[in-house]
């Protein structure tokens, strides 16, 4: 067993041989510009612990790699410099397709900050249910938030599913991750993925008619309209009362898989894509971008996009692209252009796919900077996130079983310099630290899991999937929800 189990991987580590029997940490403020916003420089001797930080959030995650060092038994005295490699480090939670309890978000949070994780993306509305208490329009809870039943993959059943998040149960949870310095980044998404909206409030749509919010995963063609006035004015009332839930500087807006077949049928997105002089039903969504983004400048939030954006051409400059699938390298280029960028590649970040289909391994090795990026240009690459999709992860047991040991792999590869990276000690580290995480409500994957041999499917298929869902449950948990 390796005397430092600690995840992320400390940057230095100095062993001073021996072990120490103090478990109290005394913390002194410095000023060294070598540990930055969110270093921390850990002294452990035989008979004292010294923490040195420049900042809180230093001190905070000092004290996460003492709690880590000691939990596994015996102390051993070392000295650990450390700072993290990317400035932005997230997970993201999708909370529309299913939800997860207030509980269940907290224990999430505490793991995410055990592994030095400081930001949560959180996924609130889909195509499948609109998650977030509205007062100023009703409908996108009494209808919105509810749909009939569930159609994701082979397995079917009529069983109404919703809720959303109150206000007040939002604010706690922003609150909870600012006390553990994460900042929580919600998405509403625009103009795709949008049928719940669109079955609230049908004006809002190029059709004009009410649709059922949607059972199962997939793209569809009804989108908000771009050209009617009422679909901005709705998006700037509602986004008017949803950012202030959430004080952080980023707001993310989607922008991702919106096909165009009802904007190049509908007589007003027509009549507003010539009367704006663009070319193409792209440019017009870039326009919707630009408008919405300039909305949330003027609230001081700064707009966050998934990279189909970027198809468009006249994305405004500065806009934060998150890149998932780009075929065509654009968010490559963007980042060449000067501009950020964050990596959630879906062939290797994306964690709700079964280990025979993205093993730790895999996850692991992958480099954070996507290739195509000028070396002088890498520091557009802010940093990277692990996305955890819903529509087949139904309750949070298979939730923690798919996200860890995954989210602890990116938190690792965000936090470690490349040169300290390595796939077999995290493993060995991870594994020591697997009893932490349980205690903390969060059960792991087993080990054996983790990396496949090919042709072997384990638990992380949708035959075992389908068998773990406790329908009742969640039926009875939803029926006292909604009544």
């Amino acid at each position: 067993m390796k005397r430092f189990n600690i995840v992320p991987r400390p940057n230095f580590i100095k062993n001073l041989g021996g072990y120490s029997a103090c478990r109290s940490i005394k913390k002194e403020l410095v000023s060294d510009t070598a540990l930055g916003d969110e270093g921390y420089r850990l002294t452990v001797e035989k008979n004292s612990v010294l923490l040195e930080a420049n900042t809180e959030q230093g001190f905070f995650y000092g004290e996460k790699t003492f709690e880590q060092l000691s939990f596994c038994g015996k102390i051993p005295c070392a000295v650990i410099e450390d700072k993290p490699r990317f400035t932005y480090r997230g997970f993201m939670v999708d909370s529309a397709r299913h939800m997860q309890t207030v509980d269940e978000l907290k224990k999430l949070i505490d793991a995410a900050a055990l592994l030095k994780f400081n930001t949560l993306h959180w996924h609130l509305s889909d195509d499948q249910g609109f998650r977030i208490e509205s007062e100023k329009f009703p409908f996108l809870n009494e209808k919105g938030s509810w749909r009939k039943g569930d159609d994701f993959g082979a397995r079917h059943t009529d069983i109404p599913y919703g809720g959303y998040y109150t206000k007040a149960e939002i604010r706690d949870i922003v609150s909870y991750c600012a006390e553990r310095f994460i900042e929580v980044i919600p998405e509403i998404d625009i103009p795709g993925h949008t049928t719940a909206i669109i079955h609230s409030y049908p004006h809002l749509s190029c059709k004009k008619e009410e649709i059922a919010v949607k059972t199962k995963q997939g793209i569809f063609d009804d989108i908000l309209c771009a050209g009617d006035s009422r679909t901005l004015d709705f998006l700037f009332e509602l986004l008017e009362e949803v950012v202030e839930l959430f004080p952080g500087e980023r707001f993310h807006i989607g922008g991702d898989e919106a096909p165009k077949k009802r904007w190049e049928e509908c007589e007003l997105c027509k009549s507003k894509q010539l009367a704006l002089g663009l070319e193409s039903p792209e440019q017009l969504q870039g326009w919707l971008t630009a408008e919405i983004t300039k909305f949330l400048e003027a609230k001081g939030k700064k707009g966050s996009v998934w990279n189909e954006s970027l198809a468009a051409g006249n994305l405004p400059e500065g806009i934060l692209v998150q890149r998932w699938m780009d075929p065509k390298n654009k968010s490559t280029i963007w980042a060449n252009r000067a501009n950020y960028i964050i990596n959630s590649d879906f062939y290797h970040y994306y964690c709700d796919y079964p280990y025979h289909m993205t093993p730790l391994k895999k996850t692991y090795n992958y480099s954070p900077i996507p290739k195509g990026v000028a070396p002088i240009m890498e520091k557009y690459v802010l940093g990277i996130e692990c996305p955890m999709w819903t529509e087949y992860v139904y309750t949070f047991d298979w939730f923690c079983y798919m996200a860890f040991p995954r989210f602890a792999a990116v938190a690792e590869r965000a936090w470690t310099i490349e040169a300290r990276c390595d796939h077999s000690s995290f493993c060995e580290r991870f594994e020591a630290l697997m009893p932490l995480l349980r205690s903390m409500g969060i059960n792991p994957a087993p080990s054996y899991e983790w990396n496949p041999t090919p042709g072997r499917r384990l638990a992380g298929t949708l035959g075992f999937f389908k068998d773990k869902i406790d329908f009742k449950t969640i039926t009875n948990s939803l029926n006292s929800q909604k009544n």
